[in-house]
């Protein structure tokens, strides 16, 4: 067993790592993204959730909050106890995401459509469960 250790300011590990994270593959964590969030986002509607989604790049969150966070008091108004029992949810389903007062993910380049249709479903069945 072998663990591969990078020197992060060595030409090998950048050169490793554009190999990997290239304008196509980081183009293809987006969409995944983009995905994820118009799907949580329709689910939303149709359970009519007071939530909505927000999301940049390869990032992506649920607030619990009707009304698009502009500010700080807007995000302090957020209903935090929602957020929680959503990432213990997701949590008791086997999905982890970082806790914090959001639903937060990450999209990474070893994402792929199946890890996107796991997150929305299991969203999917938080929305039965609360409204079904």
């Amino acid at each position: 067993y072998e663990i591969y250790q990078c020197d992060w300011s060595s030409d090998v590990c950048s050169s490793d790592l554009d190999k990997l994270a290239t304008t196509e593959a980081l183009g293809g964590a987006e969409s995944l993204n983009v995905q994820a969030l118009t799907r949580v986002s329709e689910i939303i509607d149709e359970y009519q959730l007071p939530a909505h989604t927000m999301g940049f790049g390869i990032k992506g969150c649920i607030n619990w909050r009707s009304e698009f966070v502009r500010n700080y008091r807007d995000y302090k108004d957020s209903n935090f106890k929602a957020s929680e029992l959503s990432w213990l949810w997701s949590l008791n389903r086997g999905i982890m995401t970082p806790p914090g007062q959001d639903d937060q993910w990450l999209i990474s380049l070893a994402h792929g459509q199946r890890e996107i249709d796991i997150l929305v479903e299991d969203f999917r069945g938080l929305a039965e469960a609360l409204r079904g």
